[in-house]
């Protein structure tokens, strides 16, 4: 599992009767910095010591127009393949992909990420590329789902099969700010959320190919769990 590198250790726990989403913990763990803007005034959120910036959907679609940009997906390769912006690259949260194509690009390119949390694991791809000397990238402020609402261009596969679910749980209100993680078992579909002050958290998790009887995982920052989407979805997941 890539995203293991960077999350520390989590318990496993049992479920019955109780409907969540998938989570992992952060080793470094910034919270969002709620109201800070930078010079373009855009809203910016903190992780791993980089400040990212939140791109407003119009001005990302101006530079998507101009062919001022670059678009990574840091979804999962099944979400990308279902559907995802057209001409978007796929680099999945927080370290990319094998032979990332990042890997070629100059370190002024202008990059703009996205994913449908709507921006949580955006933020987290942009703030590694930041600390790998990227200049220039933003997090899509509205996400993936607020440019397919504005009609904007897709390609993929099977987008109209895409589902929104939406998943309860609760952690312990010491992990504020942490992160849960829900994914396919074959890691190919990703969402993440974070815990709230009191210790809740929601997902709406937009998967592919996926029904009630789907056994997902799920990693929050005080355990660990396997169930049917239908279990997740069927009251308030907890450890």
């Amino acid at each position: 599992m890539r995203r293991r590198t960077v999350l520390g250790a989590v318990g496993t726990a049992s479920i019955s009767g109780l409907s969540g989403c998938l989570g992992s913990i952060l080793e470094d763990e910034d919270s969002p910095a709620g109201d800070a803007t930078n010079d373009e005034g855009y809203d910016t959120e903190s992780q791993g010591g980089q400040t990212v910036p939140l791109a407003p959907l119009q001005d990302a679609y101006e530079w998507y127009e101009a062919d001022g940009a670059e678009f990574l997906d840091t979804r999962g390769a099944g979400q990308y393949g279902a559907s995802h912006i057209e001409g978007a690259h796929l680099s999945t949260a927080p370290d990319g992909v094998e032979d990332d194509p990042t890997k070629e690009w100059s370190k002024d390119t202008r990059i703009v990420t996205y994913c449908g949390c709507p921006h949580s694991l955006a933020v987290l791809r942009a703030s590694e590329l930041l600390a790998d000397g990227f200049e220039n990238v933003y997090a899509l402020d509205e996400g993936y789902n607020g440019w397919t609402d504005a009609g904007y261009p897709t390609a993929g596969e099977s987008a109209e099969s895409m589902r929104t679910y939406e998943i309860v749980g609760r952690s312990s209100p010491d992990h504020e700010g942490e992160y849960v993680w829900l994914s396919t078992l074959d890691e190919s579909q990703q969402e993440i959320s974070q815990v709230e002050a009191d210790g809740s958290y929601e997902l709406l998790v937009r998967f592919a190919d996926v029904d009630e009887e789907t056994v997902l995982s799920l990693e929050a920052p005080d355990y660990a769990l396997e169930a049917t989407l239908g279990e997740l979805t069927s009251g308030v997941v907890d450890a």
